[in-house]
């Protein structure tokens, strides 16, 4: 087996790799308490990361390089209509409680149902609850190889 010589090997040449990931996820709780107050509380939040490399070659040398990015944006949104009493509060923290752990055990990113938390008539000071949680992967790979002869 002959080595190969460098007038077989390429000129020009390169390669590249890059991966960027996003996920958002999005959560929002109504609340009516038995006196008919009302409290909204949302949630949004945004990452994105973007990992990139890449090399080339020439005649006059070799060069190569990386970047990285990471964001994140967090929204989140309270209103109340109405007076809420301490107790009212104090219900309305334990059901929060209660939604986040039922969300711990998803491991799929569906978030809890309605159903997992207790029934709003298991607190005494609230009337009825709705609650909605969406969570968004995506993933994206790239690689790409590049020569040329001069």
């Amino acid at each position: 087996m002959s080595p190969i010589s460098s007038a077989s090997r390429p000129s020009f040449g390169g390669n590249q790799f890059s991966v960027r990931s996003r996920e958002t996820t999005a959560a929002k709780l109504t609340v009516t308490t038995a006196e008919g107050d009302k409290v909204t509380l949302s949630f949004k939040q945004d990452t994105r990361a973007m990992f990139s490399a890449g090399a080339a070659y020439g005649p006059s040398g070799r060069a190569a390089g990386a970047r990285a990015e990471v964001g994140q944006r967090t929204e989140v949104a309270v209103s109340v209509e109405g007076d809420i009493s301490d107790a009212e509060l104090e219900d309305i923290t334990a059901l929060i409680g209660e939604l986040a752990q039922a969300g711990q055990t998803d491991n799929a990113g569906a978030g809890p149902a309605s159903g997992e938390a207790k029934a709003a008539s298991s607190f005494d000071t609230l009337q009825s609850f709705e609650y909605s949680y969406r969570r968004r992967v995506e993933t994206d790979i790239r690689a790409s190889r590049f020569s040329m002869d001069a």
